[in-house]
C-alpha cells in the first residue's frame, strides 16, 4: 500500500509501529486495537505531535495549492493537514514508500 494513501486508523497503526521501534518495544496488534478503542495511539488526531515530528526529523511544512506539504531533503508527502503529511513522511522514512497491507 502506498504511504501517500494511508489515512486514519491505518496510518495510526504504521505510526504505532514506528513508535515501537523508537521505544524498542514489541509491536502488538492486540495492544494497538485495544489501545485505539480506548482513545490511545490516535496519532493523526494528536496535534501536539506535530512540533515534535518537525523538530526530531527536521521536517519543513508549507501549504501549496490547497494541501499541506511535509518535506525533508529528498522526501516529501502531501495531505489535507500538516500533521497527517508529517506522519506520512515519518512512516515513509522508516518503512519505505510502500507498506504491506494489514
Amino acid at each position: 500500500m502506498n504511504v501517500a494513501t494511508l489515512e486514519g486508523k491505518q496510518l495510526d497503526y504504521w505510526m504505532y509501529q514506528h513508535a515501537c521501534g523508537v521505544l524498542e518495544t514489541k509491536v502488538s496488534q492486540a495492544e494497538f486495537e485495544s489501545g485505539y478503542a480506548a482513545g490511545k495511539f490516535q496519532f493523526t488526531e494528536d496535534k501536539a505531535l506535530l512540533v515534535d515530528l518537525m523538530e526530531n526529523y527536521t521536517i519543513n511544512v508549507q501549504r501549496l495549492a490547497g494541501e499541506w506539504l511535509a518535506s525533508t531533503s529528498g522526501h516529501s508527502y502531501y495531505a489535507d493537514t500538516p500533521l497527517v503529511a508529517c506522519i506520512r513522511l515519518v512512516v515513509a522514512l522508516t518503512f519505505g514508500n510502500t507498506v504491506k497491507e494489514d
